[in-house]
């Protein structure tokens, strides 16, 4: 007597999800068919295609099956869209293809910034400065952050626009957010499309002081008085006395 066992293809797996993307890589993971297809399963093929590029044929992961129930895929393109499928093989058949995953960039978030430094100190006005991260992620930046917290916790964010053409070392000049008499440390983080990367670390506490007058004492000779020039005051007007008389 012959017993004949009919062996069928596996279902068709449910669309994968993709995760853990970086610029030339990701992770495609994926679920047990809802039949195997009554013989024990082996493994899984996976395949990805670029939808919106020049060529979109789509292109096989793994040259044998896999048996683990997600795949690294590394050689990516940086900055491209991609999408992926996936096949259930049992001993005899193979099952059809998924539908497609969502379609994902190869992107990630900017890298961390070095610490900005307190370039200038006039008043409540602050010019920071700090450089651009080692990677943009693979894409552009398209803002930089920054936060300003008070020494009572409290804190304050600017966004600073970006574009392709700024300098290596970014400069930039808080005016009329700060308030006078506070101490404050200042951070910086960098945005692309992804989002915002880790914030810096924080500088040292600055104190602002008030708005005001400030009048300078310069005690000269006569001879002095007519040729006295007085510079390095950024932020103050300045003007020139005889002698004995104020400088403010």
């Amino acid at each position: 007597m012959f017993i004949c066992l009919a062996v069928f293809e596996p279902s068709t797996p449910e669309p994968p999800d993709v995760t853990d993307v970086h610029m030339t890589s990701c992770t495609v993971t994926y679920q047990f068919p809802r039949h195997d297809g009554d013989a024990p399963l082996t493994g899984y093929v996976v395949e990805r295609r670029t939808p919106n590029g020049p060529d979109s044929k789509w292109i096989r992961d793994n040259d044998a099956p896999v048996t683990a129930l997600q795949l690294t895929v590394d050689n990516l393109m940086p900055a491209t869209d991609y999408e992926f499928r996936v096949a259930a093989k049992n001993k005899h058949c193979i099952s059809a293809l998924s539908l497609p995953s969502r379609i994902i960039p190869t992107v990630e978030i900017p890298d961390k910034l070095g610490c900005p430094e307190v370039q200038e100190m006039m008043g409540t006005t602050v010019r920071l400065q700090w450089t651009t991260p080692d990677s943009d992620g693979g894409t552009n930046i398209t803002e930089y952050r920054i936060v300003c917290r008070a020494a009572d916790e409290t804190e304050q964010q600017i966004t600073v626009a970006a574009d392709s053409s700024m300098e290596r070392l970014v400069n930039y000049t808080i005016r009329n957010t700060l308030q006078p008499c506070t101490a404050y440390t200042f951070a910086v983080a960098a945005v692309n499309r992804m989002g915002p990367g880790p914030w810096s670390e924080r500088t040292e506490s600055k104190i602002t002081t008030s708005a005001g007058t400030y009048r300078l004492y310069i005690l000269l000779t006569r001879d002095d008085c007519n040729k006295c020039e007085v510079v390095g005051f950024s932020g103050f007007t300045v003007e020139q006395g005889r002698l004995g008389s104020d400088v403010g």
